[in-house]
């Protein structure tokens, strides 16, 4: 494959990794210094004071919640770590195809001599390595906050491993979506709404399909379904074995994403840029 394409896909893609990663290991280290300052029984009393439909939002016991490994939990859903991951998602996607036809790139890029299917390789690898980057930077930021303060029980940075890979899981997932996205557009930020309306929306019908019983069946609708972290950090047996099912249908989601993305821009015509 053209090294270009690879200089290429490198170039556009770190400085948003290196911010999104110092972001995320900051973070990381700045909420377990948070939790640190928390004891138990405040904690408890916390808790007790969240509604009865907080449970149900969270998808785990309160009482899991509790302990020192459900408070780190929350990191991996937390809104400032998902942030970084769903822009990293949405901006590498949103570019792969419809960002490079917008800023007039891509009419040069179809003509080099390798299949039209290949230009997206390049920025797929690279987005997907940037995707484990940020989850291993959220694990290493609290590596560190676990290493720099004491809670009132000692906690292991191996016990978030089951998180780690799927907060991994789904932003290469949203990153496949994205992609798909991306190859039947031509505008950038068109993709960019509708690929944040879509995690929007997922994470709605999740919701929904929490509270409403009649319902339930909504849970198939959204992709976000298997995302789960706390459930897998918080699991009381081997979590790989009980929930591994939930990392595979998010990345069996990102590649069929991926493959259709890959069909469509190979057949498409690239319109001139406005």
């Amino acid at each position: 494959m053209n090294r270009a394409l690879w200089k290429k896909a490198v170039s556009d893609a770190w400085p948003q990794l290196a911010a999104s990663c110092i972001l995320l290991v900051a973070f990381g280290w700045i909420f377990v210094w948070l939790m640190s300052l928390f004891e138990m029984p405040q904690w408890l009393k916390l808790l007790r004071l969240m509604p009865d439909f907080v449970e149900p939002i969270l998808g785990v016991p309160m009482a899991k919640l509790a302990t020192p490994a459900g408070r780190l939990s929350v990191l991996y859903v937390h809104v400032i770590t998902l942030l970084p991951c769903i822009g990293w998602a949405v901006g590498r996607g949103s570019d792969a195809v419809s960002g490079q036809i917008s800023r007039g790139t891509m009419e040069f890029l179809v003509t080099l001599p390798t299949p039209r299917a290949s230009l997206l390789v390049a920025p797929a690898v690279v987005a997907t390595l940037g995707s484990a980057l940020l989850a291993l930077s959220v694990w290493a930021g609290a590596g560190l906050g676990l290493a720099s303060f004491e809670l009132d029980v000692a906690v292991a940075n191996n016990r978030f491993l089951p998180g780690v890979v799927n907060l991994f899981a789904m932003t290469f997932c949203l990153t496949g979506l994205t992609t798909l996205l991306s190859s039947l557009d031509r505008d950038r930020w068109r993709t960019i709404w509708l690929a944040g309306g879509l995690f929007v929306l997922s994470m709605i019908v999740k919701l929904v399909s929490r509270f409403w019983d009649a319902g339930r069946w909504l849970r198939y609708v959204s992709f976000l379904t298997p995302f789960e972290p706390q459930r897998l950090i918080l699991a009381d047996g081997d979590p790989w074995t009980q929930y591994g099912q939930e990392n595979w249908k998010l990345l069996l989601m990102g590649l069929v994403s991926y493959a259709l993305a890959a069909a469509v821009f190979s057949w498409r015509d690239i319109p001139v840029p406005r």
